[in-house]
C-alpha cells in the first residue's frame, strides 16, 4: 500500500504543471526559478549548504542539472527532541497537520543574518570543545531541500546515522522530531533525487500558508520579503520541528 501511495504521488507531481509566473507575494509559493535563486542565496551566505545533482535518472527538467536540490551533511544532533519538548507549545493544528506558529521579522536582512550568524559561533564552539570527548548520544544527519512541484514549495528531507554511522531506524529518527509533528507533518518517503533508503520528509502542504503569514505581517510592518530570501524563513520554521538537529553546526564549520 505504501509503495502504491508513493507511486501515485510521483505520478500526480509529474502531471502537475510547472508554476511559471511568480505568486510568492499572493500565495507564498515559489516557481522553480525562484527556488534556484533562493538556493543560490542560501549557498552564498551559508556555505555549509551546497547544490547537488542527484541521480541522473531522477533529474527534473524544470531545474538546472547541477542544481536539483540543496544538501548539508553530517549535521550533529546531540539531544533527543523530548529534552526540549516545550518548543511544541509554539504550534498550530490545521486539519490533519501540525505546523509551527510563525511571526514576521522586524527586518528581512536581520532575519537572514540571524540564520547565518551561528556559522561563526559554531566554529568558535568547536574550537573550544575540540578536546572534549564525544557524547555517546550524538547522532548525525544529512539534510536536503528539494522543490516540490505539486505544492510549489521547498521540502525538507532528513536521513540520520547513529554513533557508529549506521542508518537510524524510523523509530530512532522520530526521537529527534518534536512529538506533535511525528507521523503527522513528518512521514517517511523515497527521496525524489536519491536511490537509497526512505528519508524522513516534512510535508510541504502547509509551507506556503506559513510563508504567506510571514509576508502579510511583514507587509503590515512596512517590510518586503524577496523570494530569493525564502529559504532563510523556511529554515526558521523547520527548526521548530527538529530543534535538536543543529544544521548551522555543520561539517564545513567543524572542518574550518
Amino acid at each position: 500500500m505504501a509503495r502504491l501511495l508513493a507511486k501515485a504521488k510521483e505520478v500526480r507531481e509529474a502531471l502537475y504543471p510547472v508554476l511559471q509566473q511568480s505568486a510568492f507575494a499572493e500565495r507564498g509559493v515559489l516557481t522553480p526559478d525562484e527556488f534556484v535563486q533562493a538556493g543560490d542565496e542560501l549557498v552564498g551566505k551559508c556555505p555549509t549548504w551546497a547544490w547537488a545533482a542527484g541521480d541522473a535518472s531522477r533529474r527534473k527538467n524544470y531545474l538546472p542539472a547541477d542544481k536539483q536540490y540543496l544538501v548539508t551533511r553530517d549535521v550533529p544532533c546531540a539531544q533527543r527532541a523530548s529534552t526540549v519538548e516545550g518548543c511544541g507549545e509554539q504550534i498550530e493544528t490545521e486539519g490533519d497537520f501540525v505546523v509551527p506558529k510563525v511571526t514576521a521579522p522586524s527586518s528581512t536582512e536581520a532575519e537572514v543574518d540571524d540564520v547565518c550568524a551561528s556559522l561563526e559561533e559554531a566554529s568558535l564552539q568547536v574550537a573550544d570543545d575540540a578536546a572534549a570527548p564525544a557524547t555517546l548520544q550524538t547522532r548525525r544527519y544529512d539534510l536536503s531541500i528539494t522543490y516540490d512541484k505539486y505544492w510549489q514549495s521547498p521540502r525538507m528531507w532528513l536521513f540520520g546515522y547513529n554513533e557508529q554511522h549506521a542508518p537510524l531506524t524510523q523509530k530512532q529518527t522520530l526521537e529527534d522530531i518534536v512529538s506533535a509533528y511525528a507521523l503527522r507533518t513528518v512521514t517517511f518517503e523515497r527521496h525524489p533525487h536519491l536511490a537509497d533508503l526512505p528519508h524522513a520528509s516534512i510535508h510541504p502542504c502547509k509551507h506556503p500558508q506559513a510563508m504567506k503569514r510571514i509576508l502579510d505581517q511583514a507587509a503590515r510592518n512596512g517590510k518586503g520579503v524577496d523570494p530569493a530570501q525564502a529559504l532563510f524563513f523556511f529554515l526558521k520554521f523547520i527548526a521548530n520541528m527538529v530543534p535538536t538537529i543543529d544544521y548551522d553546526f555543520t561539517h564545513d564549520a567543524v572542518a574550518g
